[in-house]
């Protein structure tokens, strides 16, 4: 039943419409993504995360899955579903749409089958399909917040942590510089200083040799003179 649905509501491709309408080289106009720089400290965009911003396409599986809840669901007797399937089997026919359209309800008419409950019945089937989107809207923002919300909230914090972390980085450099300069002026000091310290020694031994070579001087003069 299922294949049988899937052959109302999908157009199956073929090997033409498979082909690349035009087919480019793989490296033609390839513009090489943008590095960041090493040294940088600001951290990049987030991505967007407006679906709207991501082109959706039919998708042959999300239509089966769709499918299958319309099979569960299918109502007995002649529906839209037959309906539609006497439309299918009008598809290569030369005659235009409304022709078709009106073609498949006289069939369906000898069996009893109204516009009213055609309607009724479509509108039953859609109503399948709502309830299908809304579970699908429901865990789609579960799944958002889990996958897409945490890590973009994971993604602001590092993006703090960064800030913070660049912040830092400033302050300790300021601080090293001015580490540095406070180095400077002490080696010049601590020259100064030995210079003093080294003039001084020298002074002082120069003095006490002074001194002491007097002392002696006249020692040798007393020992000398007066005896």
């Amino acid at each position: 039943m299922l294949k049988n649905l899937k052959s109302l509501f999908i157009v199956e491709e073929t090997e033409e419409d498979k082909k690349p309408s035009d087919p480019k080289p793989k490296d033609a106009n390839k513009t090489a993504p943008q590095q960041p720089t090493a040294d940088s400290t600001t951290p990049p965009p987030l991505p967007t995360t407006d679906p709207t911003a991501v082109a959706g396409a039919v998708d042959a599986k999300i239509v089966e899955k769709l499918l299958q809840a319309i099979e569960k669901n299918n109502l007995e007797g002649f529906d839209y579903l037959e309906y539609k399937k006497s439309l299918k089997a009008l598809e290569k026919m030369p005659m235009d749409e409304a022709t078709k359209y009106r073609s498949a309800f006289a069939t369906a008419s000898t069996m009893g089958v109204t516009l009213e409950k055609l309607l009724k019945t479509t509108d039953f089937y859609l109503g399948i399909l709502n309830t299908e989107n809304e579970q699908f809207v429901g865990a789609f923002k579960t799944q958002f917040n889990d996958k897409v919300s945490g890590r973009e909230r994971e993604i602001a914090q590092f993006q703090e942590i960064i800030k913070e972390k660049s912040a830092q980085i400033e302050k300790l450099t300021a601080e090293i510089t001015k580490h540095q300069t406070q180095i400077t002026e002490l080696k010049t000091k601590l020259e100064e200083s030995n210079q003093k310290i080294n003039k001084t020694q020298n002074d002082f031994k120069s003095s006490y040799e002074h001194l002491k070579n007097q002392l002696e001087e006249d020692k040798l003069k007393m020992q000398k003179y007066l005896k």
